[in-house]
């Protein structure tokens, strides 16, 4: 009797081997298995409150004080260049003794006492004799001035440091009158309503004027390419770096005196202040308004940072900010305060 076969067992263990690794294969094409998995997105840090209020109060103020420092230089280069005119050195004899000497110009290296204290250093070039002492700012003429503690009203912007600029445009004639200047400041030091700030940098200004009813509403473009900023804001220093502000500034004057002022525009910041570094574009949504002594009573603007996007609303003595983490268009914190605590968290 021929012994009894056993069934092979080893095609049927390699067909189950086959057919698990054949299932495998399928779960990894189909993108299963689990090994390639998407990571989860990164966790968006939350902004502070602290951190969202400095944000925009910086923003806010380094865009205004820097368009209203430009102004301020015009306006008391401007004053001074009257007061040249006014002198010895600016005479009838003066420019006859100049015509007949050399063809020098009318007024060179001369110091003038500032309307509302301090001095400066004038010279004028660039001009006829006539022209460069003429009181006024003509097309063609370069002014470099120094200015020490120097005051072209009271209440206007204290002055200090060197500044050169040339008149491209102006026209006297006109109503409004209209002026356009190129701007170089070195060491231009400020004094604003937070403390105090240093500039060195370019600008342009071209303005028109006009005087109605004993009002003078003067409108100012600003642009300032790049610009750094050495901030002394509520006892706190601070070092901005300011590029392509683009910016509009009205003043309102009566008789001289500063009643209120408008700003709007844009500009990006980056730095280090109080211990943080940062960098963010700021955008105003229409005007943001000053009182007489250049303090902030309304406005909105915007300040986007990589990873937040902060909007501040100021009315009425009170400050409204939101924030949306990560700029995914969602607000996650609303934070409400008096003016008083976005002024101090400036610097």
């Amino acid at each position: 009797m021929a012994p009894r076969s056993t069934p092979a067992r080893f095609p049927s263990r390699r067909l189950g081997v086959a057919a698990a690794l054949a299932c495998g294969v399928l779960l990894t094409a189909c993108g299963g298995g689990g090994g390639d998995t998407p990571p989860p997105p990164p966790t968006v840090k939350p902004l502070s409150e602290s951190d969202a209020t400095a944000d925009s109060a910086n923003a806010s103020a380094t865009g205004n004080d820097t368009a209203s420092s430009m102004d301020s230089v015009v306006d008391t280069t401007t004053a001074l260049a009257q007061v040249a005119a006014q002198s010895s050195a600016a005479s009838t004899s003066g420019r006859a003794h100049a015509l007949s000497a050399t063809p020098a110009s009318a007024i060179t290296n001369l110091s003038v006492d500032c309307a509302g204290g301090g001095t400066a250093t004038l010279s004028i070039t660039g001009g006829t004799l006539a022209a460069e002492a003429n009181g006024q700012l003509d097309a063609g003429e370069h002014f470099t001035v120094t200015y020490a503690q120097c005051t072209g009203r009271a209440g206007w912007t204290q002055l200090n440091g060197s500044v050169e600029m040339d008149v491209t445009a102006a026209d006297q004639s006109t109503t409004p009158t209209t002026l356009a200047v190129s701007l170089t400041v070195t060491g231009l030091a400020v004094s604003t309503p937070h403390g105090s700030a240093t500039l060195d940098g370019t600008a342009t200004v071209s303005r028109s004027i006009v005087t109605a009813d004993g009002t003078t509403t003067t409108t100012s473009h600003v642009t300032v390419p790049s610009a750094t900023l050495a901030t002394a804001y509520n006892a706190r220093s601070a070092t901005f770096t300011l590029s392509d502000l683009d910016a509009t500034r009205t003043l309102t004057s009566v008789a001289g005196v500063t009643t209120a002022s408008q700003y709007s525009g844009s500009h990006t910041l980056s730095g280090t202040a109080d211990g943080r570094t940062f960098s963010y574009a700021v955008s105003t949504t229409g005007n943001a308004n000053y009182d007489a002594t250049g303090t902030l009573a309304s406005g909105a603007w915007t300040v986007v940072r990589p990873d937040a996007t902060i909007a501040t609303t100021v009315a009425d003595g009170t400050v409204v900010i939101t924030v949306d983490d990560g700029n995914d268009g969602s607000i996650d914190h609303t934070w409400t305060f008096p003016t008083s605590q976005l002024f101090a968290a400036a610097g």
